[in-house]
């Protein structure tokens, strides 16, 4: 996403860059729109999920897609610091070993 300046004024004399938005925000705002979604999901009954789904039966598909690529990221994430605390735990003395598990 490319955010523009505003027009220029008096007070701010015309600047003619763009500002780029670094990648790491579209990501943050994709996984707390993600989180939102999820949320509305499960305040949902069945009834209005069938109704959803019957309306646009592809719409569901894409929000269990999205559902589980996050599900797989996060399940890789947790491998991820499962194995640095296994690590740590082997480089620490015994009293502080039970801790990191």
């Amino acid at each position: 996403m490319v955010i523009t300046p505003r027009k220029p004024s008096a007070a701010h004399p015309a600047r003619s860059r763009t500002v780029e938005k670094p990648a790491f925000r579209d990501a943050a705002i994709d996984i707390v729109q993600l989180a939102r979604l999820a949320g509305a999901v499960l305040d949902k009954s069945p009834e209005d999920l069938m109704a959803i789904a019957e309306s646009n039966p592809m719409l569901i598909w894409e929000w269990l897609e999205a559902f589980r690529e996050h599900r797989l990221a996060a399940e890789q994430e947790a491998r991820f610091w499962a194995a640095a605390m296994a690590s740590l735990s082997t480089a620490v003395p015994a009293t502080l070993r039970s801790a990191a598990e």
